[in-house]
């Protein structure tokens, strides 16, 4: 109500507050002036196991694991959530049938390489150290296990501190976040892997298309996509008109 009729209050901001960026050298985060590999998200809520968390759900967790982890939505906190910015992994988009109403086939890969694997373990690695400081501490911070019993852990044989446990986390609670990008690349004329040329005209003898969003991204950007399709759209809408003048 305090935001409808004032403008102002809780949902009058953004629901991730912080951000880091990070790079990851020999599987392990540093802090320099090179391009992130790892982006690092606080959100100002807990994630929720309650329906209508798109995140959770995502993640297709076993029932257990999804109550274990994700049930004390009743609660303030925080979370936060680490992002592979540049995969090595490249997904894949296919049609199902010649049936244009038939949804694609969507598979981004994840984690499919050593390399992506490691980014997302030095991410882990960097929320624990945070997580684990004085200064977080004190506001109860803690890293995702430490407040689970060995039982309700997703892997109970496996040390909590190790580099295998990292993994287990990885296959369960890895996700796709809402930023897709890079499915019609855009190239230079002749450039047989790419969707658009330069101009952003759908290449292949097509008349009369032209593709103005995120997916002509030759290489993702080292964040989140909003500034850059605003970028895209007022770019492309200039050469249309361009094109007409």
């Amino acid at each position: 109500m305090n935001f409808k009729l004032c403008g102002k209050g809780v949902l009058s901001t953004d629901p991730i507050q912080m951000m880091s960026f990070l790079d990851v050298k020999n599987g392990n985060y540093v802090m320099n002036d090179q391009m992130p590999k790892v982006q690092l998200s606080a959100l100002g809520l807990i994630l929720s196991s309650h329906k209508g968390d798109r995140y959770v759900s995502s993640l297709n967790l076993q029932p257990d694991i999804e109550h274990h982890y994700f049930s004390n939505s009743h609660k303030a906190g925080s979370t936060l959530v680490a992002t592979i910015l540049h995969p090595e992994g490249t997904g894949s988009i296919t049609l199902a049938s010649s049936d244009p109403f038939d949804r694609p086939i969507i598979d981004p890969k994840l984690l499919s390489t050593p390399k992506d694997r490691e980014s997302a373990k030095a991410g882990l690695r960097y929320m624990r150290d945070l997580a684990n400081t004085q200064v977080l501490k004190q506001y109860g911070a803690y890293f995702v296990d430490e407040r689970h019993s060995t039982r309700e852990r997703i892997s109970p044989d496996v040390d909590p501190t190790s580099d295998e446990y990292l993994d287990e986390m990885i296959n369960n609670f890895t996700g796709v976040l809402y930023h897709p990008a890079g499915s019609c690349k855009m190239g230079a004329l002749g450039d047989t892997t790419a969707v658009v040329d330069p101009q952003l005209r759908v290449q292949g003898g097509i008349q009369g298309l032209r593709v103005v969003d995120n997916s002509i991204m030759p290489h993702l950007t080292s964040g989140n996509t909003n500034a850059p399709a605003i970028m895209i759209g007022e770019k492309g809408s200039h050469m249309i008109v361009q094109t007409y003048i």
